[in-house]
């Protein structure tokens, strides 16, 4: 009989991290209503051979090698054709679940009713190098929200939720509505918005548990969210992707300009977080937000106020200069901001 749950686990250079999140999934754990499929990404270090361990020693885990390295997106495209599970739960191996997660979880989807629910979101702590914790600093939009009712609510219901993490990893999917959107993982850095994005906006049914189930590693060497590159520019890619659905399904046209604000936020915060677009790439990606304004704006799109929109306003001209003095000082020269205001935009 096939198990309730997929959990697949993409694994590369991680030999140090690997066991603890390998023992989060398995150890202790007598069900049968899951079953995990690890991807060793052609692993520099010992991972292949821990894999096979676990292998070994517990049925419920098979093991993947892939003759060359694929990514994260890759890597989970390999898994899914050997997942048979009605729902799949992409985890990170650097991260690992809290005692009792999986319990959850599992009970939560034995309780609906096969091909009602579409998405499940999970509550999260973030974990820092030294131990300390932080709760999901974005529970505060899904705690009782609409999508904790037990018949839990759409997008447009609870548009907030496009503000939260867009993570692959605090989302557990129905396999059957996931293969209905015709979307795939990308390839690069992330490359798991161009899935997460189409499946929050096309989901008849959403809900939230509001249980720690997941602890996610910040600040770990190697990470991308603290690793200076050019495959920040990757972003760009899965942004197509997302409006190439949207342009699938004109049923969501609605949803558009949220989705538009979101990815431009999302790439401005790329550019600017200190340490992540390299000096001499900064322009080129500037650039690219401005090429992505432009190539997405919505038909009537009207600027959001205050520093925002002053902020899009700037990106949309590709005027990064006078962006990056409104970064740095607060403010705009004086003739800049009236060219604004006559302007408007």
């Amino acid at each position: 009989m096939p198990p309730l749950l997929s959990i697949v686990v993409p694994v590369h250079g991680v030999e140090q991290f690997l066991p603890r999140c390998l023992d989060s999934i398995l150890a202790g754990q007598s069900s049968e209503d899951f079953e995990v499929i690890a991807v060793d990404d052609r692993s520099p270090d010992g991972c292949g051979a821990i894999l096979d361990d676990y292998a070994a020693r517990d049925p419920r885990l098979r093991v993947l090698h892939l003759a060359e390295n694929q990514g994260l997106g890759g890597a989970r495209i390999a898994a899914l054709p050997e997942a048979r599970g009605s729902y799949l739960w992409c985890v990170d191996s650097d991260d690992w679940l809290p005692e009792g997660a999986l319990d959850a979880v599992l009970a939560e989807l034995r309780a609906e009713r096969p091909g009602e629910l579409d998405v499940l979101l999970l509550g999260f702590d973030h974990v820092y190098p030294d131990d300390s914790t932080e709760p999901n600093p974005w529970r505060h939009l899904l705690a009782g929200s609409p999508l904790e009712r037990p018949e839990g609510a759409t997008l447009r219901e609870h548009p907030a939720l496009l503000r939260t993490v867009l993570s692959v990893w605090n989302k557990v999917f129905s396999r059957a509505f996931l293969d209905s959107l015709d979307v795939s993982f990308g390839r690069g850095f992330y490359e798991d918005i161009s899935v997460t994005y189409p499946a929050l906006l096309a989901a008849r049914r959403l809900r939230y548990l509001d249980r720690s189930c997941y602890n996610y590693r910040r600040g770990r060497p190697g990470a991308i969210t603290a690793t200076a590159s050019a495959k920040h520019a990757d972003a760009f890619a899965q942004y197509e992707a997302i409006f190439a659905f949207l342009d699938r399904r004109p049923d969501l046209d609605d949803l558009r300009t949220l989705v538009f604000e979101r990815t431009v936020k999302q790439a401005l915060t790329i550019y600017d977080t200190p340490g992540l677009v390299p000096g001499e790439l900064r322009r080129d990606f500037f650039h690219r937000i401005a090429a992505h304004f432009a190539a997405h704006r919505p038909p009537g799109y009207r600027y959001p106020g205050g520093v925002q929109g002053v902020q899009y306003r700037l990106a949309a001209r590709d005027a990064r200069l006078p962006y990056d003095e409104l970064r740095r000082a607060g403010r705009l020269p004086r003739t800049l901001k009236a060219g604004l205001r006559k302007s408007g935009g």
